[in-house]
């Protein structure tokens, strides 16, 4: 007797339905794709205990002829196929032909069609693989497919459902990734008799975003449109401020089919490297078109994975149309303030009577005249008791001074003056040590920043331009302005300046705050700006030009710093060996786990050669997938400019404060520090008004 026996069709049905079908959200997916491929307009989809016990599926589609009816529950029957060549020009989201027979060998589905040109309809019936003769059907035109009790044959798989709330989510998950993909497709949601969803085939693509991740998302959302090479992406992605904690928010489509890709994935993070701190991941709905001939949908019977023949291409295409497209957005992000304010409330609770709005007429009552007395003006001597002190000017150190005596010159009314050239080395800033321009950027700097704001640069002070590194850090030695007689000097010269200082003080109007924040008036509002975030962003931008403008300085040790790892870390960054001695580090395998670290870059001398390499062992083993040169290179950049930069705590002079407004004008992405973190949040204007009740 034979060994190998041929499955009967009835195993074959439940063994293919393990594949397709692993929860009611499949069979509401599969189903849904039958009807988008008949070109329905109007799909109702209605569920009863999360889509376990009943799933009602109709659209006004183009229907199925009553002799094909049989033919919806037979394995690898379709009509979107009729040879091997087609399946490299798939266009429609459905192909395979499992999805019905294996639907119907584990639930009770009934299928009622009716085709328009048809004066009747047919229906059958499939319970559990086993089917039913066709009988007629007088209905609407358009299919309408019942699936009940959902794995009542297979109850080991019915085990693995969750609660109804769980599963009524995945359903709603999968309407929403073919709600965005339809454009002009009416869908509606219901759950035990109740509405859900409802999207009016004529809502736009960012009605529907609002309608399912909100307005304040779909308002901030950031338009993509390019094209190259035969390709096209469109869509929106999110504002870096509405970052999430995972990627649940990124939704690709191919050909307007939803997919799931690693590489896409991972283009869309690189796009926003620089403008979101590790571990968040932006918001994202894109589309994706392609030749059909250029993509394998034919991976997984789910459809959601595919294969692209130029995957490298599509990489780039993907991270250049972001990339593009952030950089033309502002990205200065908005300070969020609660709805109400508390002080407000307590101020329009204790209005003054005589200040109390009249009450609004109501409807058909007469509209009367209320005139308001105010009240007798009160003296200072009955509010405090004594008569009213001499006005006094205030003064910005503190000290006030009597009408009549001259007043002193301040920096914001005394007369510029140039200052002396700056004497000392032109480094990195530490804690307490000012701002800094970095390798010889400083010069170009603040030359284009007073090209910009029409100063005359003979009076400029002369900057040296000098090329050294971050770390060496040598004080200037700033000499106070010369002072005419009879005259009070308006500031006391800082003591412990590196940093050039410009002739005259631009009409920037901000003010240090805490040792750590510049508050800066704009015509919009007010940014409040973190110092150090911004620094860092400038410095960053300068070393990474002067290093992609000359060859990067190494320093090489003496004796090699041995690391020890386990022999797959080990493994894992000697691939990356090339990579990292084009960063500067050289490595060599020293046997077993250890690594001998024989060289990195000049421009950290101040930090060890372990803590420069642990840092990019970060990267390298943190990572899902071997990190790029460019990934390598920018964490480098970042640690250097994070080291360089001014801290939280170091007090600014008006100078320095100035000199840093004008290098933001000049940086790519002022917004954003190396590592994600904004550098500034805007304040607007009418949000002041509003505040202070003004509005």
């Amino acid at each position: 007797m034979g060994r190998i026996y041929q499955l009967p069709p009835e195993v074959v049905t439940k063994i293919a339905a393990g594949e397709v079908i692993e929860r009611p959200a499949s069979v509401v997916k599969e189903m849904l794709e039958n009807s988008l491929d008949a070109r329905a307009t109007s799909i109702e989809v209605e569920l009863e205990q999360g889509g376990i016990d009943l799933i009602r599926i109709v659209d006004n589609g183009h229907g199925i002829l009553p002799e094909d009816l049989p033919l919806v529950f037979a394995s690898h029957a379709t009509s979107k196929l009729k040879n091997a060549d087609d399946l490299f020009q798939i266009m429609t989201l459905g192909f395979r032909g499992e999805a019905m027979a294996s639907i119907g060998g584990i639930a009770q589905v009934t299928v009622q069609s009716r085709v328009a040109d048809l004066p009747e309809g047919a229906e059958i019936r499939c319970h559990g693989g086993e089917l039913f003769p066709v009988r007629p059907w007088n209905g609407s035109s358009g299919t309408r497919i019942e699936v009940k009790h959902l794995f009542y044959n297979t109850p080991v798989r019915k085990k693995f459902l969750k609660t109804t709330a769980t599963e009524l989510g995945h359903v709603s998950e999968i309407v929403t990734r073919l709600a965005l993909s339809s454009p002009g497709v009416h869908f509606l949601l219901k759950h035990n008799h109740r509405l859900v969803y409802e999207v009016p085939a004529e809502a736009s693509f960012k009605d529907r975003i609002a309608l399912f991740f909100g307005d304040e998302l779909a308002k901030r959302l950031i338009p993509i449109d390019f094209s190259r090479d035969g390709m096209t992406l469109t869509g929106c992605v999110g504002d870096p401020s509405d970052d999430k904690a995972n990627a649940k928010l990124q939704y690709f489509f191919l050909n307007g089919r939803f997919i799931r890709d690693r590489s896409l994935g991972h283009a869309l993070q690189e796009s926003y490297r620089g403008l979101l701190m590790t571990g968040r991941y932006p918001a994202a709905f894109l589309f994706l078109t392609v030749p059909p001939d250029s993509v394998d949908v034919n991976v997984h019977p789910t459809k959601t994975e595919v294969r692209f023949r130029d995957s490298s291409t599509v990489y780039h295409l993907v991270r250049s149309a972001i990339k593009q497209a952030l950089l033309k957005h502002d990205l200065v992000p908005q300070l969020q303030l609660p709805e109400s304010s508390p002080r407000r409330e307590k101020i329009e609770q204790t209005v003054a009577p005589w200040e109390t709005p009249a009450p609004q007429p109501t409807l058909f009552q007469p509209t009367q005249e209320r005139i308001v007395e105010p009240p007798p003006p009160v003296s200072w001597e009955q509010i405090v008791g004594k008569p009213k002190p001499a006005p006094v000017h205030p003064s910005p150190f503190g000290k006030p001074h009597d009408e009549d005596s001259p007043i002193v010159e301040t920096p914001w009314n005394a007369p510029v003056e140039k200052s002396k050239p700056v004497s000392g080395t032109v480094g990195a800033a530490t804690s307490g040590q000012g701002i800094t321009p970095v390798a010889g950027q400083a010069s170009a700097s603040l030359t284009d920043a007073k090209q910009r704001t029409g100063e005359n640069q003979a009076s400029a002070n002369p900057v040296p331009t000098n090329e050294i590194t971050p770390n060496e850090i040598t004080p200037n030695e700033i000499t106070p302005n010369e002072t005419t007689a009879g005259q009070t000097p308006t500031r006391p010269a800082p003591t412990n300046q590196a940093f050039p200082i410009a002739a005259e003080r631009l009409p920037t109007k901000a003010i240090q705050i805490h040792n750590s924040f510049l508050v800066v008036e704009t015509p919009d509002g007010m940014l409040v700006i973190d110092q150090h975030a911004l620094h860092e962003r400038i410095l960053f931008e300068q070393i990474r030009r002067r290093i992609s403008e000359g060859k990067l300085e190494v320093q090489r040790l003496l004796i090699p710093e041995p690391v020890e790892l386990s022999i797959h870390q080990a493994a894992l960054v000697m691939e990356q060996q090339q990579a990292l001695q084009e960063l500067g580090i050289e490595i060599e395998d020293f046997g077993g786990g250890t690594i001998a670290v024989s060289s990195y870059p000049a421009l950290m001398k101040r930090a060890s050669p372990l803590t420069i390499f642990n840092g990019v062992l970060e990267v390298i083993l943190t990572k899902d997938r071997p990190p790029s040169r460019a990934q390598l290179f920018d964490h480098l950049m970042a640690t250097i400019a994070c080291k360089a930069a001014i801290k939280a705590g170091d007090p600014l002079t008006l100078e320095e404060i100035d000199y840093l407004m004008q290098l933001r004008q000049l940086a790519e992405d002022s917004h954003h520090c190396p590592h994600g973190r904004p550098t500034s949040l805007m304040f607007s204007r009418k949000e002041l008004e509003k505040q202070f009740g003004r509005l």
